[in-house]
């Protein structure tokens, strides 16, 4: 049985693509070859590294999406990779009986389970019982958040909201899920993630701050206090506003009726166009807006961020073309492909990315140059997108565990499994570009 294959690359370079994607999916699924990398990668960590369990992103349940695009993409194995998918999904979900997923969110909550379950259950409606009960759960979490907890004291932790762990996330998944199952309270959570979100996007604090503004007590890492003493607003598409903006686009889209809604997605669409600035090659973007100790923002003089999935112009600039879609705006979408094509530019005179992965690396810009490349017809996102995809195969190379490395900070290379920091990340980017399988996994990330 043969693929048919509609790549977005020539089909030299598609076949390269498929070739290394197979490499990979192999080696991830080796139980001898994933031990050595996870060992290695907990003793060459700068941080602590994180893996396991029902994580879609860093764990289990994204190994079991993988597979399962593997089956998709690899028809003259499919059985085996399907086979291999259930098994890991099966064993995910029957960990949840003895230890249940209390949290919501799409990376290590139900969302993420939510969303592989989806992705499982449209090839395959024998799946389809088990992500309703997920989503009446997902549902049923939800409910349990207090109103406006978000909104309630003086500034937020992003992760309360972001697309990683907090609210953008659940209502990716939410938006996508299938209508008429309002008995299940899935239409019902959906609508209050978006007026949770909706509410945070036009709210003060007491002292006149904006409702979304991370204090310094809420800061990952110290380092956060040296650029920003007095707090700031979160400028990346993975913690921050782009990421709001981008799930609400994605409720609009799937037809949520939030009174108001296309206002506030105007509204923050507008906010994040003025804080851009203009450099050489086009329209950027800082990783924040820093706040001043009386609490007002202040966007100017601010050094661009990286370009990557997780902050920076080429996250932001998909946000903004889901807003264009969901409000039909022609002049929206013009800013948001030349934005786009401003990261393409820069790629041109810089020439190099130094991580491989999808979160800040090659893997994540070939993705969201695909979907540039498909959505909008833009000749310099498909123009770009080989010399992206061949700049991503250099990082591939056969002699490493896993086939290809996440550079976790300078200096630390790690070989590590996961969608979002890892090997199948990179599988999936592959795919996507060299073969006619939809990256749908793309919803987790709110890209699509």
């Amino acid at each position: 049985m043969s693929i048919s294959v509609q790549p977005l690359v020539p089909d030299a370079l598609a076949a390269r693509c498929r070739e290394f994607a197979e490499i990979i999916v192999h080696r991830l699924a080796d139980p001898d070859l994933m031990q050595q990398a996870l060992i290695a990668c907990e003793q060459n960590a700068a941080n602590e590294f994180l893996w396991g369990g029902v994580s879609l992103l860093a764990g289990e349940t994204g190994s079991a999406l993988t597979f399962r695009y593997a089956a998709r993409a690899l028809p003259d194995a499919a059985e085996y990779w399907t086979d291999l998918a259930h098994q890991r999904l099966a064993a995910v979900v029957r960990s949840t009986h003895d230890t249940p997923v209390e949290e919501p969110g799409m990376a290590g909550g139900t969302a993420g389970l939510a969303l592989a379950l989806a992705d499982f259950a449209a090839d395959d409606s024998r799946y389809a019982p088990a992500l309703a009960s997920l989503d009446a759960q997902l549902a049923a979490q939800i409910a349990d958040l207090p109103p406006g907890h978000t909104t309630a004291g003086d500034g937020v932790s992003f992760d309360s909201y972001d697309a990683v762990a907090g609210l953008s996330g659940v209502l990716a998944h939410l938006a996508s899920t299938p209508s008429g199952r309002e008995q299940d309270g899935v239409a019902r959570a959906a609508g209050l993630l978006t007026a949770e979100l909706a509410a945070l996007s036009g709210a003060r604090t007491a002292e006149g701050r904006p409702s979304w503004y991370v204090p310094p007590r809420h800061y990952p890492l110290d380092s956060y206090r040296e650029a920003f003493p007095h707090g700031y607003v979160n400028l990346g598409l993975a913690h921050g506003v782009p990421g709001i903006l981008s799930a609400l686009a994605l409720a609009l889209v799937g037809g949520d009726r939030t009174p108001r809604l296309a206002e506030t997605v105007r509204r923050i669409a507008d906010y994040v166009l003025s804080v851009s600035f203009e450099d050489e090659w086009g329209r950027n973007w800082p990783t924040g807006v820093p706040l001043d100790p009386a609490g007002a923002e202040q966007p100017t003089g601010l050094a661009p961020a990286r370009a990557s999935w997780c902050y920076g112009a080429p996250g932001i600039a998909c946000a903004l073309l889901n807003a264009a879609d969901a409000l039909g705006d022609p002049d929206l979408r013009a800013t948001a492909v030349d934005a786009f094509e401003a990261v393409l530019r820069r790629f041109d005179a810089r020439g190099h990315i130094p991580s491989a992965t999808v979160c800040h690396g090659a893997a994540g810009l070939v993705v969201m140059c695909a979907e540039f490349a498909r959505r909008t017809g833009s000749d310099k996102a498909r123009t770009s997108l080989v010399s992206l995809t061949e700049h991503l195969l250099t990082h591939c190379d056969p002699s490493l565990l896993l086939g290809v490395q996440d550079l976790e900070q300078p200096g630390v290379l790690l070989d590590s499994p996961g969608i979002l920091t890892g090997a199948d990340g990179v599988a999936l980017a592959l795919w996507a570009v060299s073969t006619s399988v939809e990256p749908r996994w793309t919803r987790a990330l709110l890209i699509a």
